[in-house]
């Protein structure tokens, strides 16, 4: 199953999209986290890596070899326990490169062996990411409860991820609204947007900085010390939901 997570407006895309690997990763096959931001990625300044595994996603997107895009993968990726990391380049001129790559890396991702979670970052007219949401089986567009941020993210969902005549849009049902309930202004309660946004709705997700600090240290989903937490209780429940309804279809 592959998973793309992005947002409209606001934050939170990146760490949902490595939280939702990490409660993925309890699998015998594992997990991939793939960072194709082509604003640039922010896991390796996040998540203690080694040197030779910063911006893989380049390495992948360029080899300096003849391998398929699944070795090309296996050979970049950062291991934390059954969690596989692939990080996108820091500079943005580099990330955006990757969108337009020699090898066709995102026709490989359905031969990675485990779920795969993609983090795509903003989504905004124009953008080089298309290619990754079609392969995508959800797409989970993360917003603040925020009034206006969570409007437009639901305007977003209407469009089938339209904002311009270019963008190809997005099959029905494919897209998701996950919502973090990061200290804002004036937000809508939890009751009001999954009333409204009914079978798009994907989950609320409660603020806390503490797991989030225990993930980037490279704590697992099976880490003792996060078992009581409600923010990863609530990633596991929603990814759950994910698989357990692509298993269905």
């Amino acid at each position: 199953m592959i998973i793309a997570v992005g947002g409209w407006r606001g934050a939170g895309a990146t760490t949902t999209a490595l939280l939702a690997a990490n409660c993925l990763a309890v699998g015998d096959s594992g997990a991939w986290l793939i960072e194709a931001d082509p604003a640039g990625g922010v896991l390796s300044g996040r998540i203690h890596l080694p040197p030779q595994a910063i911006g893989g996603l380049e390495r992948v997107s360029f080899p300096t070899q003849r391998i398929s895009a699944t070795d090309a993968f296996d050979s970049v990726a950062h291991h934390v326990g059954g969690l596989k990391v692939v990080t996108a380049p820091a500079d943005p001129f580099r990330a955006h490169a990757c969108h337009q790559p020699r090898l066709p890396w995102t026709a490989g991702l359905r031969d990675l062996s485990g779920p795969v979670v993609i983090d795509v970052g903003r989504l905004r007219a124009g953008s080089p990411i298309w290619g990754v949401l079609t392969q995508a089986d959800v797409v989970l567009l993360v917003t603040s409860p925020e009034v206006g941020a969570a409007v437009s993210a639901a305007e977003w969902l209407s469009a089938g991820g339209r904002v311009s005549p270019t963008d190809p849009g997005l099959p029905e049902g494919v897209a998701r609204l996950v919502v973090v309930d990061a200290p804002c202004g004036v937000a809508f309660s939890r009751s009001v947007l999954q009333n409204d946004l009914a079978d798009r709705w994907a989950g609320w997700l409660p603020w806390e900085p503490a797991t989030v600090d225990l993930v980037h240290r490279g704590a697992g989903a099976g880490d003792r010390r996060l078992r009581r937490s409600q923010l990863n209780s609530a990633v596991d429940q929603m990814v759950g939901d994910l698989v357990g309804e692509g298993a269905r279809r």
